[in-house]
């Protein structure tokens, strides 16, 4: 579940959305000037977004290689056909 705050109720109250996330697991989503611009996670969750984010940043990497060496095979193909 999600709690909307805006940033001035967040200031004035940061424990109380700090404990209502810690007990029940619920995301804070702040907005500043009628923005989202920020949320406030359990440890959980952010642990899952951390690990998501790696796995795509591995994958990226994967990807970008074998996109390289698919380039060295071709400029070797170019240069025997010349």
């Amino acid at each position: 579940m999600f709690v909307n705050a805006n940033t001035r109720k967040i200031r004035a109250n940061f424990r109380n959305y700090l404990d209502h996330v810690m007990t029940t697991g619920d995301r804070v989503l702040i907005f500043r000037h009628g923005k989202e611009v920020a949320a406030l996670v359990c440890r959980e969750d952010f642990n899952a977004l951390e690990e998501v984010s790696g796995r795509t940043e591995r994958l990226m990497e994967q990807r970008h290689r074998e996109a390289l060496e698919r380039m060295r095979v071709m400029k070797g193909r170019m240069r025997q056909d010349l």
